[in-house]
């Protein structure tokens, strides 16, 4: 395996780890844990104090007594299947076997001891599917559904088996693996999600709410996904992903696989009649190549255990073929992936993991489209050493973590981890660029009159460091017949983002569809200083909880407090001159930039009740509030480093498409700036501030439900949620930099309207709105919380689940809702119905639709937003014959297509154009409705003891069905408008092999 951590690094682990061993701290990991809780009566019902309960499964078996209540509780075990003993002089033992552990999940278990009965009385049932300590919405995704389920093999596909998410693609067989996937979820964009790995959150701040790896599907032991609910240590209202890698038992156990899919092996992609006259071929798969191997087990049988995995996954695509040119654009990825965990157990009340991962990504042809050709595709990897910046920045994690029960009745876990996230987007430049440096030499870029870029494209290097530690813990007690459950944590991370963009030439320059300025420019020359882009900013985060869980009787009540404390500064910085024109773009320094701070109380409240002496129906509710997490944009949008540049008219005198001195129309005038005053260029101002009052935008959240068991093994339910989002963040102008004197709806008057060509062949004409004149466009602006405007979500979930018994399985949701802006006068600035990142930017009462690639990149067409959706996954094993047969199967209303019509005039929120809503409704168009079926068939081979091969084919899309998922909406005015620009992969099979020991 890998050497992951310098010697520095691997020198501390040690130490620390030593240091635990002699003074056990704690940490209740994230959602990387189960719990069994537990209850020892007689015969007659009555409590049964002072029982031995003796826990084993898989790792050393556990010992604790039942208290005054009768109750006893193994909590923080690794997910797997578990068996209890409890024995009581007098009165016999009883056995309860097959008690399963899963994450962030309660096993309720009550057993039965009789006086007299020395013999053994052993029951074999899983705990019961109910729990009564949850009150939050989500599912949890076992081993054997992740290996006898068909899928695309990554999280995102696991994502959309989920109520009430929605994705940006449909993941044909692993085409869409190699890219992560933009999504929404309950009314919360993903910037708002939370990336967890064994406890650890490696949530990336630079992107906002993404995630620096990518993962060996083979390695987890199991996935949670959690869309809202009471516990305090959730902190946003996004996505909880939650993933638990294998361990170490007492017996060594591993799997070696190898998944095969081929273009031969996959539908003839149709072309839709529309799209033949520009397209020969359209996206489909080339070929993809799975393969990994796992291996865990003792090292000192009962003390200490080891687990390691390594994987590669190539994965190749042809994302379509232009008629015009002929040029293929390809999209090659190659994911690996090693790890290693460490579990020990020196003594019954103490356990230690320690885990080391690293991932690495190199992707070829990123963002092929119509309008990147690939010349201006992105080759994506890790930052080099002796690159621009001279760092190196693998993607990595490691932590450390110890668990100390302190008697029966104290749970405390320490953990401490650092997270290395880093990447580069280097230019092809039509040279094949895999350094920041080679993209730099590369031709200066250009879009033509269409829209199409050419000869190169900008490029993009960041280095993400992050470290945290925490504290967490749970008390029992009971007060009178009440038994409460007390939880608590303190945790600490800090985040920092380095990055480094840069255009060839410092500039690129863009083809006027029709003659421009005063009639003799041929273009726009947009000249940035060197480097376009060059910040560091960093995040704090500080966070403190504390709840109590009470159960009384059937009522289980949870009230919790979460207090979040989160910081942003931005570190001083350089830029070097413009080479064309150094003396309107000088080189500038800056100080740091500080003062961004948000503080949050959290109140969270949940009650379930279960019906009757079974229990076997549970009602929920829950009241919770969330903080949105602080990163991205709300940081370095200050740091006067943030695209620094130049906009002017230019003619193209020796038709180079560079915007030499001579050829620039200084007699015009700059047409647009940012992060620059072209009147005095040499000051490094700060053309962006915080509002001194701003704060975290919060979500407010209602959930009422119930779930009623219909056998031991199957039960069914529905969650209705309800949730009000304000104080949204937004970046509006001020007329004079530091007075707060706003722009507003009152500094626009009505434009003569734009006439837009529909796709249909009609005209419509679109009024907007332009500055007053005399109202000079915005050079200064304020990063606040937008006032009277909010979001409101309403959802309904209707589930079912049937975990592996009787050899088969099934999980089913289907969901409806409803996402709506709310916009008031103050919450408008230009009142012109455009498009912007939540649909309209105006429209009161309106669907929110979210774009997945803000208009630009591969999936630049996409904006997410679905009333309803659906998922069905299960397994049926064949008796006698080893056989099982798997089953994925989803659906969604079509994606909106709201086409827009561009024109110029500053909106006074910092863009320079604005982007008309052709019709009225951001969802009057749509595409259609999209049905994906995979199926699975698998058959076990057993060879000797353990040992055995699992051959497989999995089809997917088996309709084959290839329906538009996204067309060019970036403007009607262009020729390449409407055309369409991606379907839905066809129908294709993957052969696999599977050895398991």
């Amino acid at each position: 395996m890998r050497a992951f951590l310098p010697d520095s690094r691997r020198t501390t682990l040690l130490i620390l780890f030593a240091f635990l061993m002699l003074f056990p701290l704690s940490v209740f990991a994230q959602f990387q844990t189960g719990s069994i809780y537990g209850k020892i009566q007689g015969k007659d019902g009555g409590i049964l104090p002072g029982v031995t309960v003796t826990l084993t499964g898989v790792a050393a078996p556990q010992t604790t007594v039942s208290d005054g209540q009768g109750s006893f509780r193994f909590i923080n075990l690794s997910p797997g299947m578990y068996g209890i003993r409890a024995e009581l002089s007098g009165y016999g033992s009883a056995v309860r076997t097959g008690v399963s552990v899963r994450v962030a999940q309660n096993a309720d278990v009550t057993m039965t001891l009789a006086p007299s009965v020395t013999e053994s009385i052993t029951v074999s049932a899983e705990a019961p599917l109910l729990d009564v300590r949850k009150t939050g919405t989500g599912i949890d995704v076992s081993r054997v559904e992740l290996e006898k389920v068909p899928s695309g093999r990554d999280p995102w596909v696991i994502m959309q088996q989920t109520p009430g998410v929605l994705l940006d693609r449909i993941n044909v067989g692993g085409s869409e693996s190699g890219q992560q996937s933009g999504y929404v979820s309950k009314g919360t964009t993903s910037d708002q999600s939370s990336w967890n790995v064994d406890g650890v959150n490696i949530t990336d701040v630079g992107a906002l709410g993404s995630t620096p790896t990518y993962y060996d599907f083979d390695s987890f032991e199991e996935m949670q996904i959690t869309t809202g609910g009471s516990d305090p240590r959730i902190k946003t209202p996004g996505i909880q992903m939650n993933f638990v890698t294998k361990r170490g038992t007492n017996e060594w156990k591993g799997s070696g696989r190898f998944f095969d899919t081929r273009s031969g092996w996959q539908a003839t992609p149709s072309i839709p009649a529309e799209a033949r006259s520009y397209l020969s071929r359209v996206n489909q798969i080339n070929g993809i190549e799975d393969r990994g191997i796992e291996l865990g087990g003792p090292v000192l049988r009962d003390k200490l255990w080891v687990w390691g995995a390594f994987s590669r996954n190539n994965i190749d695509l042809l994302t379509a073929t232009l008629l015009s040119s002929g040029q293929r654009f390809l999209d090659k990825t190659l994911l690996q992936n090693e790890n290693v965990k460490i579990n020990a157990q020196p003594f019954s009340s103490n356990s230690f993991v320690g885990t080391d991962s690293y991932g690495d990504k190199v992707k070829l042809g990123r963002n092929a489209s119509p309008s990147r050709p690939p010349e201006t595709t992105y080759n994506q990897g890790d930052v080099y050493r002796g690159g621009k910046t001279g760092t190196l920045a693998n993607p990595t994690l490691w932590k450390i973590e110890d668990t100390q029960v302190f008697g029966s009745t104290l749970y405390l876990t320490g953990l401490y981890s650092e997270v290395q996230g880093g990447f580069h987007l280097v230019a092809d430049g039509g040279k094949g660029c895999r350094t920041f440096d080679c993209s730099l030499s590369a031709p200066v870029a250009y879009q033509d009159a269409d829209g199409t870029w050419h000869r190169s494209f900008s490029s993009f290097q960041s280095v993400r460091p992050q470290s945290q530690a925490r504290i967490d813990g749970s008390k029992f007690l009971d007060t009178g017949k009440l038994n409460h459950e007390l939880k608590f944590g303190f945790g600490y991370r800090n985040a920092s983002v380095q990055s480094l963009s840069a255009w060839p030439g410092s500039q690129y320059t863009t083809v006027c569809s029709a003659a421009c300025g005063d009639g003799s420019d041929t273009g726009f020359a947009s000249l940035q200083r060197s480097p376009e882009t060059n910040f560091t900013y960093h995040t704090k985060y500080q966070d403190a909880y504390i709840g109590d869980t009470i159960v009384m009787g059937n009522l289980t009540l949870q009230g919790a407090l979460r207090y979040d404390l989160q910081k942003g500064d931005i570190a001083a910085g350089t830029l070097g001159a413009n080479p064309t024109i150094p003396d309107l773009l000088p080189a500038v320094s800056w100080n740091a930039i500080s003062g961004l701070k948000w503080s949050n109380v959290s109140p969270r409240v949940g009650l379930t009740y279960a019906l009757g002496a079974n229990r076997r129906t549970l009602l929920r509710a829950s009241y919770n509030r969330y903080a949105d997490q602080l990163g991205g944009s709300d940081v370095y949008l200050p740091a006067p480093g943030n695209y620094s540049y130049l906009y002017y008219y230019f003619k193209d005198l020796n038709g180079d498409h560079v915007a030499q001195r001579n050829e620039i129309d200084f007699n015009y005038g700059v047409q647009g700036s940012n992060a620059v005053d072209p009147k005095n260029p040499s000051v490094p101002q700060q053309y962006s501030r915080w509002d001194k009052n701003f704060k975290a935008p919060t979500t407010d959240e209602i959930i009422l439900g119930g779930e009623h068991e219909l056998f031991s093994d199957f039960t069914m339910g529905v969650n209705g949620t309800y949730r009000k989002s304000k104080d949204f963040s937004w970046r509006v102008g001020e007329h004079t930099q530091g007075k707060g004197d706003l722009y507003s709806s009152a500094d626009f008057a009505l434009h003569a309207p734009a006439t837009a060509k529909l796709p249909d062949g009609s005209t419509i004409s679109l009024p907007y709105y332009t500055l007053k004149s005399g109202v000079a466009p915005p050079t200064f602006y304020v990063i606040g919380n937008r006032p009277d405007y909010n979001q409101t979500y309403k959802g309904l979930d209707l589930f079912a689940t049937k975990r592996l018994s009787n050899r088969w399985m099934l999980r089913g949701n289907l969901t409806l809702q409803d996402w709506k802006q709310h916009v008031g006068a103050a919450a408008i600035v230009d009142p012109s119905i455009a498009r912007g990142t939540t649909g309209c930017t105006v429209c009161d009462n309106e669907q929110v639709i979210v774009g997945a690639g803000s208009g630009s990149g591969a999936k630049g067409g996409v904006y997410i937003s679905s009333k309803w959706a659906y998922n069905l996954t299960g397994t049926y094993q064949v008796p006698i014959v080893e056989t099982s047969f798997g089953v994925n199967l989803t659906g969604r209303q079509g994606y909106p297509i709201p086409f827009v019509q561009r024109v110029s005039g500053s909106d006074g929120q910092g863009g320079s154009f604005k982007f008309l809503l052709a019709e009225p409704g951001v969802d009057t168009n749509r595409h259609a409705n999209l049905t994906e079926l995979d199926l699975r068939l698998a058959k076990d081979i057993r060879i000797h003891g353990d040992y055995a091969v699992t051959l497989s084919v999995d089809g997917f899309n088996i309709l084959n069905r290839q329906t538009i998922l996204q067309r060019d909406v970036r403007r009607l005015q262009l020729g390449s408008s409407n055309r369409i620009t991606e379907l839905q992969s066809p129908r294709v099979f993957r052969l696999g092999a599977r050895v398991s020991f």
